[in-house]
């Protein structure tokens, strides 16, 4: 019997937000308004405050306390660090 994970609102949240982030229709630096994504969807903020908790712990968004929520800003530093952490995986893979 295989299980289905099932994705909550949240979840389906943050993956349209992701999308707007990767595609830059959402600019690095660029607040995200709760109450706009909100009226964009057509749903209540609290999936929305937890989706944009959902993509803090990825990297894409840094919450400000008492300010909101932006989109992370790229810096060579962060494309330096990838690149460090690709390098090693890509080194495990060959040595399989």
């Amino acid at each position: 019997m295989a299980f289905k994970i099932s994705e909550n609102l949240s979840d389906r949240i943050a993956t349209y937000l992701t999308e707007k982030i990767v595609r830059l229709k959402l600019a690095p630096g660029e607040r995200i308004l709760e109450q706009t994504i909100s009226d964009e969807l057509g749903v209540s903020r609290s999936p929305i405050r937890e989706a944009i908790r959902i993509l803090e712990k990825s990297g894409l968004v840094e919450i400000i306390p008492r300010c909101g929520a932006r989109v992370s800003q790229v810096t060579e530093e962060t494309i330096e660090g990838y690149a460090d952490v690709l390098a090693v995986l890509y080194g495990l893979v060959v040595r399989r």
